[in-house]
């Protein structure tokens, strides 16, 4: 697995897990959030990014309106790691 690819699949645990610990939408700083607190921070331009990729991938999905984003029906929270 490619690094870009191996930092997705980290940010998509990592959403999983905020949906899984109770939040109803997420954002990128929410997600820029935990790898700071975890010391490994990355760019919420770069978190931007594994979003859209996320959203291609339909396992994640934005709400124009609001810009909260949302595990789709095909994401299963038993994958969080």
């Amino acid at each position: 697995m490619s690094i870009d690819q191996t930092r997705t699949e980290a940010v998509y645990a990592v959403i999983q897990q905020l949906f899984s610990d109770g939040k109803t939408a997420v954002r990128p700083g929410d997600v820029a959030d935990v790898f700071r607190a975890r010391n490994e921070p990355i760019p919420v331009w770069q978190l931007r990014a594994d979003f859209t990729l996320l959203e291609s991938m339909q396992r994640i999905v934005c709400e124009q309106e609001s810009g909260d984003w949302f595990l789709t029906e095909n994401a299963s929270l038993k994958d969080a790691g």
